[in-house]
């Protein structure tokens, strides 16, 4: 009996974070081997959300994304596996990868997909991009860079309203519409609720989620959408250039909010400039999710009872 409640909490307790831990594993190109990584995902719903009045966030999709930005430590073992992601980034550890071009990124979710830099969502000879959904349903669970009304979405979707509108956007990617007050991760237990790596206050990217204790997270649980490091999106402006969003550790708190946006050439690289990854798995899995979860609930409740009785 006693395991089985520990089973129950445990399922309870993986049932309240709203959050999925994928484990991607693919043969490393050199043929030695694989190489196995971990990612942190949110579930983002309400699927048809309206957009606001910027024109941005309306998904007519379920989907999910990073938790977090992608880290130095993520990015350099795809990197050791699959050498033709691109160029080492900077920083370390669980920083956020930086010095990350779009086609770098690209490539990085292509091998998440298949293990294969070239195949996947994008097609790295013509640079087309794969329609999500029908991503997801060709390849079991697909990873892309996130469109630029997914990103929005994830950052200042209030979540709690089905319909959308645009009543329904917090002016900030920390769950509020007061700017989150720039800190040390050291200071955080001194300041209000609401707080970022930005302003150069501390002048370099701290690890990712490290600004969790005080709430400063998005409505969907996402982190760092404001500040640490830019995060590359699928807006394709000004030719072939694409879209930025979320700010940095050197930029003033207007460049966290939702009418702040930059782009770039698919080629360009800076220090504070990385990337999340957001994924489209098989159709019915979010169904199955919720299914699942009720049913095996339900399942060890009726056995505990029977066990106690």
């Amino acid at each position: 009996m006693r395991s089985l409640l520990i089973g129950f909490a445990v399922l309870v307790l993986a049932a309240g974070t709203g959050a999925w831990a994928d484990t991607i594993t693919h043969p490393n190109a050199s043929g030695g081997g694989s190489t196995t990584i971990n990612m942190d995902f949110v579930p983002v719903g309400n699927a048809g959300n309206t957009a606001d009045d910027t024109g941005y966030g309306a998904v007519g999709y379920n989907y999910r994304i990073g938790k977090y930005e992608v880290t130095a430590d993520q990015w350099a073992a795809v990197l050791a596996a699959a050498p033709g992601v691109g160029n080492a980034g900077y920083w370390s550890g669980s920083q956020p990868t930086a010095g990350t071009s779009w086609y770098e990124a690209a490539r990085f979710c292509n091998w998440l997909t298949t293990g294969n830099v070239n195949s996947g969502v994008y097609n790295t000879t013509t640079w087309a991009i794969m329609d999500h959904q029908t991503a997801g349903a060709t390849f079991g669970t697909a990873y892309f860079i996130p469109t630029e009304s997914e990103w929005y979405k994830a950052a200042y979707h209030k979540a709690n309203g089905v319909t959308g509108g645009a009543v329904n956007y917090w002016d900030y990617p920390t769950g509020g519409d007061t700017a989150p007050t720039a800190t040390t991760v050291a200071n955080q237990l001194n300041v209000p609720p609401g707080s970022a790596n930005y302003d150069s206050v501390v002048g370099s990217p701290t690890t990712v989620g490290a600004y969790n204790r005080k709430p400063s997270a998005s409505a969907y649980g996402t982190f760092d959408q404001g500040g640490n490091v830019w995060e590359w999106n699928e807006a394709l402006t000004a030719g072939s250039y694409r879209g930025m969003r979320g700010g940095s550790f050197g930029y003033a708190s207007y460049v966290l909010a939702p009418f702040s946006a930059m782009n770039a050439g698919p080629t360009y690289e800076a220090i504070d400039l990385g990337f999340r990854v957001a994924s489209v798995p098989e159709p019915s899995t979010f169904v199955l999710l919720g299914m699942g979860t009720v049913g095996l609930l339900g399942f060890a409740w009726q056995r505990w009872k029977r066990t106690t009785a």
